[in-house]
């Protein structure tokens, strides 16, 4: 098998005349045989106040090995009980919480001395590493220590959590299966970890590959919580809905995030009766709704162009006490704009300044559009001026803004000022900024500037807008000259 032959098959296969698969599972009491021998009382404090000295050493000293070896060359490093007790103090509160120093301390061991390490004290730092959050730290030391080193199973399972967690999903997968393959029986809270893992970098198709060799008797509140998520994500959030009524019915409550989740989503597609049921459901279970939740709402009415009743909803708000955010107060400013509403709008705008809110940028690029959309320029830039001024410097979307709110207005020369200072300043055009240049030119009947600004487009391997072709469609029929018609020509019949 091409992906079976990881390191970590070595890692759980113990050779034996049988070739059977095993999870070692280990103590802390030494084999038959072995040369480690329980330290007595008085080495155990010996122990302890060298590994004391040691991490300080390696905290506080550049070249703590040279260190170490010169003003101890008599003291055995490589004693496997000492090793121990360096990782206790270590991963102990009061001396720094840094499993790292242990790990540098063992590889040191390992390329210095004759030192093997023994498995009870490379499971008692694998784990201790796992504990830490350290999982690419974890990942090296099976590297680097091979067949020397099988961890216990219930580490491995930790393993797998941490990986998918950490955003390594796909080796979490892949130990994950190779475990189950060798026989070991996952935890739920493990099954949920990797499935969760899927959900964060968009593997909906893992998931539920995954999900569908799992039993369903393990459905708890994470796994539903998983399951409604990896619904709404496939666009599937009807079928999200179903689930959640049936759990309900079984008296399972998968909380909050999965209410907002699905009114979310709901809103997104317009079915407003649907975020409506679950609005109420949610309060029926004793979860008030956040003003996120209420955020979600606003958001997809303003963009299914229902800003009246976003409005009703956002006055209702604080009519029960809730107080909207600079999120909300931006998110609802934006789609009165939107509607042509702007004395409701800028009522807001001042409402929340006088709450201690300071508009952030992108609220105060709403703002410059509207009043630009109404043929205020000077309030315009007087706007964007006092954007500057508060510290939200110059950037594409900035420049855009005004861009396309003086090409909408008929000024696309002032736009193509905003345009050249752009370039003066070292900040990037987008394909917005050239489509809405390109449509403003047209409607102004400038084809020549418009064709021209098309090619420079097409040159940066951008893409032209639908909208952008239409408005270079209806300039077939405007004077201009020869070769400025041919380009046009060819600009059409290519597209």
């Amino acid at each position: 098998m091409s992906r079976g032959q990881s390191y970590f098959i070595t890692l759980i296969r113990t050779p034996s005349r049988q070739n059977t698969i095993q999870i070692r599972t280990l103590t802390l009491e030494p084999s038959r045989g072995s040369s480690i021998t329980e330290p007595t009382k008085s080495d155990a404090l010996s122990y302890t106040e060298m590994a004391k000295t040691v991490s300080t050493i390696i905290r506080e000293r550049r070249r703590w090995q040279q260190t170490l070896v010169s003003d101890f060359p008599s003291f055995n490093f490589a004693d496997p009980l000492f090793f121990r007790q360096m990782l206790t103090l270590q991963n102990s509160s009061n001396i720094n919480n840094n499993v790292m120093f242990s790990l540098w301390f063992f590889r040191w061991l390992c390329s210095t001395f004759d030192y093997k390490p023994d498995p009870v004290s490379l499971n008692l730092l694998f784990g201790a590493l796992l504990d830490a959050k350290a999982v690419k730290a974890a990942k090296s030391l099976l590297d680097t220590t091979g067949f020397r080193f099988s961890p216990e199973a219930t580490l491995l399972e930790r393993y797998v959590k941490c990986l998918c967690e950490d955003g390594l999903v796909e080796e979490g997968v892949r130990v994950y299966t190779q475990l189950k393959e060798s026989g070991t029986v996952h935890s739920v809270a493990t099954c949920n970890a990797v499935l969760l893992g899927c959900l964060k970098v968009k593997k909906l198709d893992l998931f539920w590959e995954l999900h569908k060799e799992m039993k369903e008797s393990e459905n708890d509140v994470e796994r539903v919580q998983c399951l409604i998520q990896a619904l709404c994500d496939g666009g599937e959030v009807s079928e999200g809905y179903e689930l959640l009524k049936k759990v309900l019915r079984q008296g399972l409550d998968p909380g909050h995030g999965v209410y907002t989740k699905l009114i979310s989503e709901f809103c997104k597609i317009g079915n407003y009766a649907c975020m409506s049921e679950i609005l109420h459901t949610m309060i029926a279970w004793n979860h008030l709704p956040s003003i996120y939740t209420y955020q979600e709402i606003i958001k997809g009415l303003c963009k299914n162009q229902k800003q009246r009743e976003a409005f009703c909803v956002f006055n209702s708000l604080k009519e029960r006490g809730y107080a909207p955010d600079r999120v909300v107060y931006t998110t609802m400013i934006h789609g009165l704009c939107e509607t042509g509403w702007f004395g409701s709008a800028r009522k807001l705008w001042f409402e929340m300044i006088e709450r201690g809110m300071r508009p952030n940028e992108f609220t105060y690029n709403v703002m410059i559009h509207a009043h630009l959309k109404r043929g205020e320029v000077v309030l315009a830039r007087e706007l964007y001026s006092e954007m500057l001024r508060n510290g939200y410097g110059e950037t594409t979307v900035s420049c855009n803004t005004m861009i396309t709110g003086f090409c909408s207005y008929g000024r696309a020369d002032q736009a193509f000022e905003v345009f050249k200072k752009m370039s003066e300043t070292g900040i990037r055009p987008d394909a917005i900024t050239y489509n809405a240049l390109v449509q403003g030119f047209c409607k102004e009947n400038k084809v020549e500037k418009g064709v021209s600004l098309f090619k420079e487009l097409k040159a940066l391997g951008m893409k032209p807008s639908d909208r952008t072709y239409a408005a270079l469609q209806k300039m077939r029929n405007v004077k201009m000259s020869e070769s400025v018609a041919a380009s046009l020509n060819e600009i059409l019949e290519a597209a």
